[in-house]
């Protein structure tokens, strides 16, 4: 337990002095990012391989270097988000669909071809959106680091809230053979938890920050609403990579942060809600 509480928090710090900066030097923000894909990328690739299944290294290398050149695209042609991210879903998504095909093709003795290619594919773009999603509000998004904000942290709370609602009032399982210790009262204590804190930080921060030009009243309804949305959104992504480790026969996906696994561990719930942030600052700015 106490190696678990240092490396918890080493591990919150890191992130912090990355992150924070990132307000005013975003470049700090971008790099959170490259050592976040780039390690999550060796984890996930290893436990693919675990599980008896060989995505293609190259290809994967490739996909992730393409979204990372839509970024660049971005800063060159002076680009908005919703331009940089039509882009980045036109190539890369067309990308990660090609890899399916790509594979059989090159790889006709491979009995798993088509899989190895549809698993390659599908690390692509479960790894590099997420993360477009996050570097994209932090260089396009007027004020989008106040958003990620929502999208990094908001995980947290919901397992948080959802670990103690779930001691204190938890008798009806939900995932028992994904997740045998999560419940429903959990689940829907950390979703009101973290739907709660999203609605108090966006009216008492965001609101007038950004100056939005519509009530307090409905604005509060709507980020409530987008609360509960982040909060289920993180909790998918955390049973998602429940699932993956136990089709592969793994517990983590590595030690990287003992006693809390590897990267993904730390950022399998974040992965999912980043886009879910963003969709929340790509909103705010149409309602000033």
């Amino acid at each position: 337990m106490r190696q678990r509480v240092i490396t918890g928090i080493v591990f919150t710090v890191i992130v912090l002095s990355l992150f924070v900066p990132a307000l005013f030097f975003p470049i700090t923000g971008v790099i959170m990012a490259v050592v976040i894909g780039v390690i999550s990328c060796i984890e996930m690739y290893k436990a693919i391989k675990n599980g008896g299944y060989h995505p293609s290294r190259l290809l994967l290398i490739i996909g992730m270097s393409l979204a990372t050149l839509m970024v660049i695209c971005g800063l060159l042609f002076d680009l908005k988000v919703e331009n940089t991210m039509a882009l980045y879903l036109i190539i890369v998504g067309m990308y990660c669909i090609a890899c399916g095909i790509n594979l059989p093709l090159v790889r006709p003795q491979d009995d798993k071809a088509f899989l190895n290619g549809f698993f390659t594919g599908g690390m692509i773009f479960y790894i590099s959106f997420p993360l477009f999603c996050f570097v994209s509000a932090l260089l396009f998004v007027p004020h989008g680091w106040y958003y990620m904000v929502i999208g990094l942290f908001a995980p947290w709370g919901t397992d948080t809230f959802a670990y103690f609602t779930g001691v204190a009032f938890g008798k009806h399982k939900i995932v028992p053979h994904i997740s045998p210790k999560k419940t429903w009262e959990g689940c829907i204590g950390g979703a009101l938890f973290c739907a709660i804190c999203v609605t108090v930080y966006c009216c008492l921060v965001i609101y007038k920050i950004d100056e939005i030009d519509i009530g307090l009243v409905p604005y509060a309804i709507l980020t409530f609403f987008l609360g509960l949305l982040i909060s289920v959104m993180s909790q998918l992504g955390d049973w998602f990579c429940s699932v993956i480790k136990r089709r592969t026969g793994i517990k983590d996906f590595s030690n990287l942060f003992p006693g809390h696994g590897g990267m993904l561990d730390r950022f399998d719930s974040t992965f999912f809600t980043l886009p879910v942030a963003l969709l929340l600052a790509l909103l705010a700015n149409n309602l000033y």
